[in-house]
């Protein structure tokens, strides 16, 4: 049955009254749900592609026919690639943070650290997310450079938090005193960039539980008092 068609009782049927009455009839979805179904749809689809063939290599056309729909939709629903794009990376930033706020709330110094990196480590392990979002960061230090001041913002963010929380950890007593939060933030994020990188080039090469588990290890024996 294609989707928004009713199951209809033949006209003729003798029954039809009791039938009705005992088979629940689907509600119609909304215009707004339809819309919301199709903008997912393209989003994921989007997701995949420029994760296989990065921003450049990804049409809208391509994008609706791996959707299911056309171009002309994808084009009415985002304005342009570049409108697309940009809702793309908010959701997956959405998400992210939705992820660390989730599992940080009552965490505080080493142990919010590590938060975050099991939020990053599940986002690797999704894969496809991920790897749209570092296509899409290469090429914005080469052929898109439109894309630059969104990482930048994106990066920044991130370093920010990360020197938040080793702050306040300081503060708390619960992280080292003499460690720079600035320069902790830099390496912290290298590291969970280069994890994801290597990963992504060559998935199964490499322990991913091992790596954070290292990587948490490390925190606690160099940051914590």
């Amino acid at each position: 049955m294609q989707e928004g068609q009713f199951d209809q009782a033949s006209d003729s049927e003798d029954n039809a009254e009791p039938r009705a009455a005992v088979r629940p009839t689907r509600s119609r979805r909304t215009q707004a749900e339809r819309t919301a179904e199709s903008d997912k749809r393209m989003l994921r689809a989007a997701l995949k592609l420029i994760g296989q063939r990065g921003y450049r290599g990804t049409s809208l056309a391509a994008i609706g026919e791996e959707a299911g729909y056309s171009r002309g939709l994808v084009n009415e629903r985002f304005g342009s690639k570049d409108g697309l794009l940009w809702v793309l990376v908010k959701n997956m930033l959405r998400a992210y943070r939705r992820d660390v706020r989730a599992s940080e709330a009552a965490l505080a110094g080493v142990e919010r650290l590590c938060s975050i990196l099991e939020a990053h480590r599940r986002a690797v392990e999704l894969d496809e997310p991920i790897r749209a979002l570092y296509a899409l960061m290469f090429e914005a230090m080469g052929p898109i450079p439109q894309l630059q001041p969104e990482f930048q913002k994106l990066h920044h963010g991130f370093r920010s938090d990360i020197e938040k929380t080793i702050r306040e950890g300081i503060a708390a007593g619960v992280i080292r005193a003499d460690v720079d939060p600035g320069a902790q933030a830099v390496l912290l994020l290298g590291a969970l960039r280069g994890i994801a990188f290597q990963w992504l080039l060559e998935r199964g090469a490499f322990s991913l539980e091992a790596a954070y588990s290292e990587l948490k290890a490390n925190l606690r024996r160099t940051l914590s008092t």
